[in-house]
């Protein structure tokens, strides 16, 4: 399953990643970047157009997930209980989540790959609450 990946503000166009080899490759230059950055990833030809954005902080070892489509929006639920507001950056364009989203990075990856296989599916391998 082919997906286009943005993440580059200095590109016009997103990478396509055809393969788990290639994913892994997209998400190893976010998480060099060592701040709080989103890679969103869309499937490509797909009617369905979810929107799947994979928060990665390289420094720290965590990212965080949100899902939407037609039927809602979602963002991951980490272990701990903390409170407090973080910012993650998409392409220059900060976004607040609440610091509970975040998760072990290992985990991020784990769903997206499984993004990726599924074609599209919200992934089943974290927990994940409305997004607000």
């Amino acid at each position: 399953m082919a997906l286009k990946a943005w993440h580059d503000d200095e590109s016009d166009e997103p990478a396509i990643v055809g393969t788990p080899e290639e994913l892994d490759r997209v998400l190893d230059v976010a998480v060099g970047w060592g701040w709080r950055a989103i890679v969103e990833l869309f499937v490509v030809g797909s009617p369905k157009r979810a929107i799947f954005g994979v928060g990665v902080h390289g420094r720290a070892g965590v990212g965080m997930l949100c899902y939407s489509d037609a039927r809602g929006k979602w963002r991951t639920l980490g272990g701990e209980a903390v409170t407090g507001q973080i910012l993650y950056c998409y392409m220059n364009a900060d976004t607040e989540f609440t610091a509970d989203c975040e998760i072990p990075l290992d985990l991020v990856r784990q769903a997206a790959h499984e993004y990726m296989s599924s074609g599209g599916a919200r992934p089943t391998v974290v927990d994940w609450q409305p997004l607000r």
